[in-house]
């Protein structure tokens, strides 16, 4: 699985800490809202996936330190 650690900030102005896994399919991201999955089982992690529409993206940061 293809994950990277993000910063996305909606364009309501919230902010959203956690993990985008495997880019975009179909307009949306799938993001997970923590960023350490790998303490995760695989189930919690299905449970915890995020379908957010490319539209309501103001812009997503990767460079987290």
């Amino acid at each position: 699985m293809n994950t990277i650690q993000a910063m996305i900030i909606l364009n309501n102005g919230i902010r959203k800490y956690g993990t985008i896994i495997n880019g975009v399919s179909e307009g949306r991201i799938k993001f997970i809202p923590t960023a350490d999955i790998l303490a995760l089982e695989e189930s919690q992690v299905n449970n915890l996936i995020e379908h957010i529409s490319i539209d309501n993206i103001f812009s997503i940061d990767t460079f987290l330190k």
